[in-house]
């Protein structure tokens, strides 16, 4: 009988002993990820009975495909936290773009890890992790800077039709000759600028005149499944051709361009301004090419989104 007790007691201990340990938990997860801002916000809580010594937490950006050397991660020594206690962590993981990891453009998940080396004995080992998915992914083009406000493209700057002359967040820019109505057509210049007073784009814009810049999308890492932009039109013709079609290109007003081309659905808005109009172009379909440009055309914010 006596020995029965010892038992009991023993088991009782036992259950005590275990039940007095800390629980850390990633209790909220917020993910502002856009050009301006790509940072994770997580409160991370002891919610166990007892205090918990020094541990770290993780912030993954995850990728597909995973960068070979530059994997973004943003890690964080913690000191302690006692029991019933909590803190907000930021991971901004902006500073952390490299031409390694596309500029940040193949991730489609934050994932934040409490105590990944397991140094804290917990009583809940399986509640340490949180993840927020990036729906759907994106891929933008902004003009900068870099590169600097005067950066030219095209004839004055020695480039050739078909020279990619910028790559940002996997997109590749090129140049192309412009093309008339009527046949023929000409090469000369883009260039990275302010646009004109009026309320048009972010910072700095690019303006074409009578050339065509074409933007890949196949090396960002993500099927294309619409295409945005903003443009100004302050005279002139347009040209237009989405993965190649049609061909050669289509050359005219911007606002009148063909629906569908290539299988993909072109929506233009176009609303007045001084000398003019502004408006957006969306894409929406399969898209791997874009080529567009004019004779007083500035564009922007080409982003491409999953």
């Amino acid at each position: 009988m006596k020995r029965v007790n010892i038992f009991a007691f023993i088991l009782i201990l036992s259950a005590a002993l275990l039940g007095c340990a800390p629980d850390l938990v990633v209790k909220d997860l917020d993910v502002t990820w856009n050009t301006a801002n790509k940072k994770a916000k997580a409160e991370i809580a002891n919610t166990g009975n007892k205090d918990a010594g020094k541990f770290m937490v993780y912030f993954n950006a995850d990728e597909d495909p995973v960068s070979p050397n530059h994997i973004p991660q943003v890690s964080f020594n913690i000191p302690g936290l006692a029991k019933g206690a909590s803190l907000t962590l930021i991971a901004n993981f902006a500073p952390l773009a490299h031409p390694d990891n596309n500029n940040l453009a193949n991730v489609y998940k934050i994932t934040a890890l409490v105590d990944p080396k397991d140094m804290v004995k917990e009583s809940n080992e399986n509640n340490n992790v949180k993840e927020v998915l990036l729906s759907p992914r994106m891929a933008c083009v902004g003009f900068g800077p870099p590169p600097v406000a005067g950066t030219r493209y095209g004839s004055p700057a020695g480039n050739v039709p078909g020279d990619i002359v910028l790559l940002a967040n996997g997109i590749k820019m090129s140049v192309h000759d412009f093309r008339w109505i009527g046949g023929g057509g000409t090469f000369n210049v883009a260039r990275i600028e302010m646009p004109p007073p009026i309320l048009f784009g972010t910072g700095q814009t690019i303006n074409t005149n009578n050339i065509n810049l074409e933007f890949d999308f196949s090396g960002i890492g993500f099927p294309v499944s619409k295409v945005e932009l903003q443009y100004l039109d302050l005279g002139g013709l347009e040209n237009f051709s989405v993965n190649g079609q049609p061909v050669p290109i289509y050359a005219g007003e911007f606002s009148a361009a063909p629906s569908p081309i290539a299988g993909v659905n072109v929506s233009v808005t176009s609303n007045p301004v001084p000398g003019g109009k502004t408006g957006t172009l969306v894409l929406t379909g399969a898209v791997q090419k874009l080529t567009i440009g004019g004779q007083e055309f500035w564009i922007d914010n080409v982003c491409a989104k999953e």
